[in-house]
């Protein structure tokens, strides 16, 4: 019996090593947040670093990268907004793995939402998976030939019936 206990967490232990660092429902609150908001609530987590700062049509862009070594790189991309002309701020936020897994299990978590599925299906390079609703477009990219995926959330402007 103590062999079966030993196995199964051992079992655990070696799921939970390999982890993605992000939720689909953490992505999402990214897009909620300002820039400043979203590069506090990575960095306070100690899952993601800062890695640089690049200034595209004078815009910051936020580059993050995953910490723990053991994991398989994530990054996360924050600063891609749109100003509407009412003043309003729309995110769009990046997620990137090397582990096509992590873009698999964030298809299944969009999927148990309240997101509709727009599209699946592929390209020459990629399996596509694009959801939606009155607040967000979830663009989801899985490689065919490549080891990597990604996700892009672009927040939409909610216009009220």
């Amino acid at each position: 019996m103590k062999k079966y206990l030993l196995l199964v967490l051992l079992f655990c232990l070696q799921i939970s090593a390999r982890a993605q660092s992000i939720t689909f429902n953490d992505l999402t609150n990214l897009a909620n947040l300002s820039d400043g908001q979203a590069h506090t609530y990575l960095t306070l987590g100690r899952v993601f670093k800062h890695e640089y700062i690049e200034e595209v049509d004078g815009k910051q862009i936020e580059h993050f990268r995953s910490i723990s070594p053991k994991e398989s790189e994530q990054t996360i991309i924050i600063g891609v907004n749109k100003v509407l002309p009412n003043t309003a701020v729309l995110h769009t936020i990046t997620y990137t793995s090397r582990n096509p897994q992590h873009i698999l299990n964030l298809v299944a978590q969009a999927r148990r939402t309240r997101l509709v599925m727009q599209f699946q299906g592929a390209d020459t390079y990629n399996n596509i998976y694009v959801f939606d609703n009155d607040f967000y477009r979830v663009s989801m990219y899985i490689s065919t030939t490549e080891n990597k995926g990604s996700v892009r959330i672009d927040q939409k402007e909610y216009v009220a019936y």
